[in-house]
């Protein structure tokens, strides 16, 4: 994988998360009612719409970026038809992403909207049955998350890719997982809940990171050879 595609992934999850934090970052009590799952109390009255609008131009633009890191991971196959399978499962992984970022920045602002313009109890009721709607769309997107991730391990252990079969345990799902466990553990405040949202990025610049440190490494090894 050339090293400008690691970068450009690296961008697009910056830009992402930009979003994740101006959405996560806020109160974490609980809102009275059945709502989105993502929806707390910071996401009320007090939550503005320019922080809606940026984090959609972030996810606009950061998806540009993003699809090239994506698409591109499907050069560490060692067989051009493992490549073009990877190729596939990574470009349905970048529309997963947008859909899942896209789906919650609509829900957060459709809840703060009408909790501003009608009230409370009339924000719980229209984000609840615009929940109903939009689930079936979350659970699909974080079902193509874990299939692209399991794939990517799959491909791993066997040897079909450049990695070392150490990597396995050290793919974007790894430190997605340990990102949300510590944001689960430490106190519970507007920064926990931003680090929470932010784990998906997250774990994908770091293993865009560990990327660069590899083929840096392997340059080096062949300069020495």
């Amino acid at each position: 994988m050339n090293g400008k595609y690691a970068i450009q992934g690296i961008i697009g999850c910056l830009l992402f998360g930009v979003g994740d934090w101006l959405l996560g970052y806020v109160d974490p009590g609980e809102v009275t009612g059945d709502v989105f799952y993502f929806i707390s109390i910071g996401h009320g009255a007090g939550y503005p719409d320019w922080k809606i609008m940026l984090t959609m131009v972030c996810a606009i633009v950061g998806v540009l970026f993003l699809w090239q890191g994506f698409v591109h991971i499907s050069d560490l196959m060692k067989e051009e038809k493992d490549r073009a399978e990877a190729a596939r499962v990574f470009t349905f992984l970048t529309y997963s992403w947008l859909i899942i970022h896209f789906v919650v920045t609509i829900m957060v602002f459709i809840y703060s909207y009408t909790f501003r313009t009608i009230g409370s109890k009339q924000a719980v009721i229209i984000t609840n049955g615009l929940d109903k709607v939009m689930d079936p769309c979350i659970l699909i997107a974080y079902f193509i998350l874990v299939i692209a991730m399991i794939d990517l391990i799959i491909m791993i252990v066997k040897g079909k890719t450049k990695l070392e079969r150490s990597d396995a345990f050290m793919t974007p799902l790894t430190w997605m997982i340990l990102i949300g466990a510590v944001s689960l553990i430490i106190p519970t405040s507007p920064f926990s809940k931003g680090l929470y949202t932010f784990c998906m990025n997250a774990g994908m610049i770091i293993w865009f990171i560990r990327l660069l440190v590899f083929q840096k490494l392997e340059k080096e090894n062949e300069d020495i050879q």
